[in-house]
């Protein structure tokens, strides 16, 4: 398309945003209300490709279904009339999280948790409809800088969505058959152990892909990666990846992340809500204030500020120092003795009046 162009008699062309091979994005303009939009345009080849045609109609049917803050949303759909298809999405300003991390990366577990609460947010909403997205990688994960919030995030591309029911809507009914019958749709490079065997897929294959994305945050380290996809899924399948460093590893992040690549899919995560609650922090402990003081003799002392310190009870027995332990040493050497001694003189009385 050609920028000042009027699509469809409604939106005015003004920029190039991205191009594939089947089509590209384009910033615009909707002329009758003046708001700026975002517009996905099949190439007029792709008229050719019917199965491409009718995941760009399930990305729109899907995506509208959507209504979290954290989901791309839909305003409009259409087909011009030399048989282009446009999706007419809101106009974000940002970046690709796969670009934020080339750039930024490895990104701290507490800017990672806080990107994957909000695509959590997101793919919450769609489990709940039935619709697993299979798709998940960073450049579906949009962080936006246009928002009073740091780092919001949207996220998009539920072209390859799989619906296993949960809704009434027809739109939601429709089959994906993206690729033969038994065989897989996804990236490599993200995709479970079960959807690289081409198995139907719950909600933990999202959270597979999700830790995977996680993996690849913390650590700018993609872990498995090759030329030749078919080694990717059997790596997927067979390998678990380099376990992290022990400061991530045990962070909650760390854990949570861990978790969600398990190759069993019922030791991964089963519901958004409880991959939430995993990445939260825990809460701190109160604990009471206290000065610290090193005395002359390096001897530590503490003396706590909120209460006075309680009596020791029987059971309790503080040893300070070296000399501590050696009359406690003395004392118990004392006591035995003592025992061995009274145990004589009562068996030789007992002689002596026998």
């Amino acid at each position: 398309m050609n920028i000042g162009e009027i699509l469809d008699g409604k939106y005015r062309i003004e920029a190039e945003l991205g191009r594939g091979s089947f089509g590209a994005v384009y910033r615009a303009v909707q002329v009758n209300i003046d708001r700026q939009v975002a517009i996905k345009v099949l190439k007029p080849k792709a008229k050719m490709d019917e199965e491409m045609q009718r995941r760009f109609k399930r990305e729109a049917k899907l995506s509208s279904q959507l209504h979290s803050q954290h989901s791309i949303k839909i305003h409009d759909f259409g087909e011009t009339s030399d048989g282009r298809m446009y999706i007419v999405m809101e106009y974000l300003q940002g970046e690709p999280l796969d670009s934020l991390v080339r750039k930024e990366g490895p990104l701290p577990p507490e800017r990672v948790a806080h990107i994957m609460r909000q695509v959590l947010d997101s793919l919450g909403e769609a489990h709940t409809k039935g619709i697993i997205h299979r798709d998940l990688k960073p450049d579906n994960i949009f962080v936006c800088n246009n928002s009073a919030q740091t780092d919001f995030v949207k996220v998009f591309d539920f072209g390859i969505a799989k619906v296993v029911g949960g809704s009434s809507s027809s739109s939601l009914k429709e089959t994906a058959k993206l690729t033969m019958v038994g065989g897989t749709v996804g990236t490599p490079a993200y995709m479970s152990p079960e959807q690289c065997c081409g198995e139907d897929l719950e909600a933990s294959s999202d959270f597979y892909s999700l830790g995977i994305v996680m993996y690849e945050m913390l650590t700018n380290i993609l872990p498995f990666e090759d030329a030749n996809p078919v080694r990717t899924m059997m790596r997927q399948i067979n390998e678990m990846p380099e376990a992290l460093p022990p400061e991530l590893a045990q962070t909650p992040v760390g854990q949570a992340m861990w978790k969600a690549i398990q190759k069993d899919k019922k030791s991964r995560f089963q519901t958004a809500a409880e991959f939430l609650d995993a990445l939260k922090e825990p809460e701190e402990e109160a604990v009471s204030s206290q000065l610290i003081d090193m005395d002359s003799s390096d001897t530590l002392r503490v003396a706590s500020q909120t209460r006075p310190e309680a009596p020791a009870s029987p059971s309790q027995l503080i040893v300070q120092g070296g000399q501590g332990r050696q009359a406690l040493l003395w004392g118990v050497v004392i006591g035995v003795i003592a025992v061995v001694f009274i145990i004589g003189v009562l068996l030789a009385v007992l002689v002596v009046f026998k």
